[in-house]
């Protein structure tokens, strides 16, 4: 697809590393050595109203590309509080809940929600980690759901992503009372809806991975446009009054993209730092500060951890 008017081509941050927005911060460990001995998928990032960076661990259930998940509950503690002062782990909490945890989301009172796509549905916890309530089953069926956001007035919509292809609204009470979307490429149709964000306005944000697109949507789930200028979109959120994009290339060729409220590509980097030969693989977590200095991603396939990237100095 073409690039939108003054987007800024992947191939300039490909020749030229000093552009890049982020730097991987070196310093934070990340759950490294003894807090983490036996790495663990992470396949989502979150902050809390204290800042903690919050990982979600997939365990024992590892999903690899073109294979099936365990279908059992993860024995482990799957939700990892990470001080973001120095990377450690402070505590954790979710033992025998969650099958194939895909999202964690900590909504703006607080409360922690998680999206499990494989037990097919939406945990709400309470900042402790005491399930609240869940949402699924046969007033809504979902089939794979891979995310969560918030609009202003308390109403929330998932995308409903792998097999359904559509986005359920909820009202405050946890009613679904819309759906939008069908399997396909044209407008309100989604090819693997991955990810969902909302903005300060309620506009809403849907990584429609399969179809390399944003779709951008109100509150009432009416299309306004799609931004074509990224590539399989994975994750996304909104932080700085702008659209934070993490695309997943190819393996190691994961790339964070901010973009701006008319969909322009303002600055970009890479997860994996160019020349570094270590392992990076299959970047899927995203959280990304208020104001925009700080970008976590969490990793899994061989990756299996958790990064945190600053924003780059630039010289005048």
């Amino acid at each position: 697809m073409a690039l939108a008017a003054n987007t800024i081509p992947l191939r300039i941050f490909a020749d030229a590393p000093n552009t890049e927005s982020h730097v991987w911060d070196r310093s934070w460990p990340g759950l490294a050595g003894a807090a983490m001995p036996e790495p663990c998928q992470i396949s989502g990032v979150t902050l809390d109203g204290d800042g903690r960076v919050l990982a979600l661990s997939r365990g024992e259930n590892h999903w690899m590309p073109q294979t099936s998940f365990k279908r059992q509950k993860i024995r482990r503690p799957a939700v990892l509080v990470i001080t973001p002062t120095d990377g450690t782990l402070a505590y954790a909490w979710g033992s025998d809940l969650f099958m194939m945890p895909h999202q964690i989301v900590v909504a703006p009172g607080g409360e922690t929600w998680v999206v499990d796509a494989g037990l097919h549905r939406i945990f709400r916890f309470d900042a402790a980690g005491k399930q609240l309530s869940s949402y699924g089953g046969p007033s809504v069926r979902f089939n794979m759901p891979t995310d969560v956001a918030f609009l202003s007035d308390g109403s929330f919509v998932v995308s409903d992503g792998y097999v359904n292809s559509r986005v359920v609204k909820f009202d405050p009470r946890g009613k679904p009372i819309a759906a939008w979307g069908t399997k396909g490429s044209k407008p309100l149709q989604f090819h693997t809806p991955h990810s969902i964000a909302i903005d300060g306005q309620d506009r809403i944000y849907v990584a429609d991975r399969g179809n390399n697109r944003i779709q951008v949507l109100t509150a009432r789930g009416e299309f306004v446009t799609a931004w074509t200028n990224v590539d399989c979109p994975v994750t996304v959120r909104f932080a700085a009054d702008h659209l934070f994009v993490l695309s997943n290339l190819e393996a190691d060729k994961g790339i964070v993209r901010c973009l701006d409220p008319d969909g322009r590509i303002v600055d970009s980097f890479r997860t994996k730092p160019p020349g570094d030969p270590g392992d990076f693989e299959w970047p899927h977590g995203l959280a990304v500060t208020p104001d925009g200095t700080d970008v976590y991603v969490g990793f899994t396939l061989t990756g299996r951890r958790i990064q945190r990237y600053r924003r780059a100095t630039r010289a005048d």
